[in-house]
């Protein structure tokens, strides 16, 4: 008999009363690696019931005969998955009776996160702590400093993991107060260097406080697959010789993103930037800096002291056990704290499936990873009712955006205020054109609906080096997003490492990724400069990105192959090494073919790629927390760096209790028409250098967008200002090749 149907009850655990209003799906997951096929959705009934029906056609495309794999997927209203149930293979019921699908009420509304998909018969919120400590740390110029003076502080242990860390290149993460970064001295300039980390570190491992070895310090980096471009073996090399304690950490395309420093168990800070000169930048964002060697980054850090540190060093620990024993531990006890820049918080990551597992009494058992800062978003998003600002490096999770769109579609909520700081091209294949299509729908449904949306980037302008002052020339030069944060309603805030992309937040994007790398080499390589060759240049994209989204098998083990040919063109030797690193590419292999879930899965053998992330969630007064002001001080702290701002104006001060009264889009969109204005009129900038908003235009080309708002592009700068203290001024870069269009 041929399968034509699935009915079944969604009913809260605590009750057994049905819950009424979620969308049930029914999938059927293809045998031969295509698109897995929806057979159909229903919403359930006042009693939780759904019986959805489909004809055989939806299953049987490439075989007759074929009886399919079904699994039962429930989402909230907004789109979030709740639960997946167990695949039933071979289904040959007319109408499959998946009984009773059991949740707890909590995983379907509110703030707090829950690991819904990971414990659906349990709605407990997942490492909440009351009680911490928040200081924001706005730009690399703010925090590398503080870690810089917290582990010179530091008495019991020093915890370290990073992305990248650049020992042994000169960086310094700590300036003397005297030191003037826009005049450095043109002689004996490293005097005005404080100290560096890496040099703090060697220094406390042979302190005396804790007797001949000193104190323990663990640096944990990240391995790149099938790439020398990471910081392993340098951060091996150069504490080699100390008692400091170093791994490394790789899962395939799974990288370790998330940054954190935890000192003494007591105070740790999550950092947005990995430890390399080029982050070190701080408010002014100038062109003519000596600190950040021609880099413009903006980013967000944040350090956190109380309860919620425990969890931060637990993360490290699991992390750090995947290959080796931490020769130390420490547990300090952690009150709760109290003043007016405390608040509750919950440490989110987003972890691989298949990677943690428990050893001992006490380690953290994750065999499906996790995903809670996507699911994070997804709810903070489905219950705002006044504004949403997000300033993000990447902007291509398609859970974000229907997250996003589902809220503005609902006829009965009140109208929001969006507003995005995002770059105009993200630096990975594939992402510009993704984000702007993404924008472009979010448009769409914002002017459908009747919400605000102002989308917005940054760029610093300052005066030409030389230029006379009867005449002078500004320069301007776009400053790169790294900022990884999101506030909304006053009430909630979060930021750490976790971008908004798939590989932050629950599935890496391989097609987009390899799409990308093949289409944006076909067109540098040709070099299209002029307005027919911008023209043919996106038509061609846009017919060749079609295309290529219909071979999905292919598209995938293109991905692959790309990157091995490309690195084993570019040095073999290097290859070699980290393919012993990595010891088996079967893992790699693995991460491209392996099913796309919205989130965590208990019941898939093999979770999809993702990398480790973490960030905290920061409440005020919801969901049963208590008040705080410290969200409200995040969005004070950014806005005054972006719109050029002593202090907030009052009309930007507090979240008005009528949302219709809110014009907060139309003050940015002022502030970056008068940034407009005064670039076209040359406008000497402000004296701090301040880097200044500008509109949205959808342009990937830093030429073509200032043309498209009509500001010359005659003084554009690619790269910043770059300081050599080993010679003491400031070197431009030359190209190696100046004749060719590189």
């Amino acid at each position: 008999m041929a399968n034509k149907g699935v009915k079944g009850r969604v009913i809260d655990v605590e009750t057994n009363a049905g819950i009424k209003g979620l969308t049930v799906t029914a999938v059927d997951f293809d045998p031969f690696f295509n698109e897995d096929d929806v057979l159909g959705s229903q919403v359930t009934d006042d009693s939780g019931n759904f019986h959805i029906t489909y004809s055989e056609g939806k299953y049987s495309l490439w075989k007759f005969d074929r009886r399919p794999d079904i699994v039962v997927q429930v989402y909230t209203a907004s789109g979030r998955l709740l639960c997946e149930t167990q695949e039933v293979e071979d289904v040959s019921d007319e109408t499959l009776d998946v009984s009773d699908i059991k949740l707890h009420k909590k995983h379907i509304d509110g703030w707090l996160v829950t690991h819904a998909t990971l414990k659906p018969e349990d709605g407990s919120a997942v490492a909440l702590f009351k009680g911490n400590e928040i200081t924001y740390l706005v730009d690399g110029g703010a925090m590398f400093p503080a870690i810089t003076k917290a582990a010179k502080q530091a008495n019991t242990y020093i915890n370290l993991m990073t992305l990248f860390f650049n020992v042994g290149t000169g960086l310094i993460t700590e300036f003397k107060p005297d030191f003037d970064p826009h005049n450095p001295p043109s002689d004996h300039c490293k005097d005005s260097m404080e100290a560096t980390l890496e040099e703090v570190l060697k220094t406390k491992a042979k302190s005396i406080p804790n007797g001949p070895s000193g104190l323990p310090i663990n640096v944990l980096v990240t391995n790149l697959p099938v790439s020398a471009a990471d910081t392993v073996k340098e951060v091996r090399e150069f504490f080699k010789d100390t008692t400091i304690k170093t791994s490394d950490f790789n899962k395939g395309f799974g990288l370790l993103h998330a940054k954190a420093i935890i000192f003494d168990g007591f105070t740790a800070i999550l950092m947005g930037s990995p430890i390399k000169q080029t982050y070190f930048s701080d408010q002014q964002h100038a062109i003519h800096d000596a600190r950040h060697k021609g880099s413009l980054f903006h980013d967000m850090n944040v350090q956190v002291a109380g309860p919620a540190v425990a969890h931060i060093d637990k993360t490290f620990n699991t992390i750090w056990k995947v290959k080796a024993e931490l020769s130390t531990t420490f547990d300090p006890v952690l009150t709760p704290r109290s003043g007016p820049n405390v608040a509750s918080v919950q440490v989110l990551r987003t972890l691989p499936g298949g990677t943690f597992k428990k050893k001992v009494a006490g380690d953290e058992d994750l065999p499906h990873g996790e995903t809670g800062i996507l699911e994070a978003y997804q709810r903070a998003i489905a219950n705002a009712d006044h504004y949403i600002y997000i300033e993000n490096q990447y902007f291509t999770a398609p859970e974000i955006t229907s997250a996003l769109i589902a809220r503005m579609k609902e006829a009965t909520r009140p109208k929001l205020q969006i507003i995005l700081l995002l770059n105009f091209r993200p630096d990975l294949p594939g992402y510009p054109n993704e984000q702007v299509q993404i924008v472009n729908q979010l448009k769409i449904a914002a002017e459908g609906n009747g919400h605000q949306l102002g989308i917005y980037t940054l760029w610093s302008r300052t005066e030409k080096q030389g230029s006379p002052p009867d005449k002078k020339e500004y320069e301007i030069m776009p400053v790169y997003v790294h900022s990884k944060t999101a506030i909304i309603d006053d009430v909630w805030a979060t930021t750490g490492s976790g971008n908004l992309d798939g590989t932050s937040l629950n599935a890496h994007q391989f097609r987009l990724i390899a799409g990308g790398v093949v289409i944006d080499q076909i067109f540098d390589f040709f070099a299209f400069k002029d307005d027919f060759g911008k023209f043919l240049k996106d038509a061609v994209k846009h017919v060749l990105l079609y295309f290529f989204k219909q071979l999905t098998f292919t598209y995938q083990a293109l991905l692959v192959l790309l990157i091995l040919l490309y690195e084993v063109v570019k040095n073999f030797s290097d290859v070699i090494e980290s393919l012993k690193e990595i010891g088996d590419l079967n893992d790699i292999r693995k991460d491209v073919f392996t099913r796309y879930a919205q989130h965590a899965l208990p019941h898939r053998s093999r979770q999809p790629s993702r990398s480790v992330e973490m960030n905290v969630a920061i409440y005020n007064g919801v969901d049963g927390e208590p008040a705080s002001a410290v969200v409200q001080k995040l969005r004070e702290q950014l806005w005054t760096e972006h719109l050029g701002l002593a202090a907030l104006p009052p009309e930007l001060q507090t979240v008005p209790a009528d949302p219709s009264a809110m014009q907060w889009v139309k003050f940015w969109n002022d502030v970056a028409k008068s940034n407009q204005e005064a670039i076209q009129q040359k406008v000497a900038p402000p004296a701090d250098h301040a880097p200044k908003i500008l509109k949205w235009t959808g342009d990937v080309d830093a030429s073509h967008y200032l043309q498209e708002l009509k500001i010359s592009t005659k003084n554009l700068r690619e790269e910043a200002d770059k300081y050599d203290f080993d010679k003491c001024k400031f070197v431009k870069k030359k190209k190696r090749f100046p004749w060719l269009p590189i």
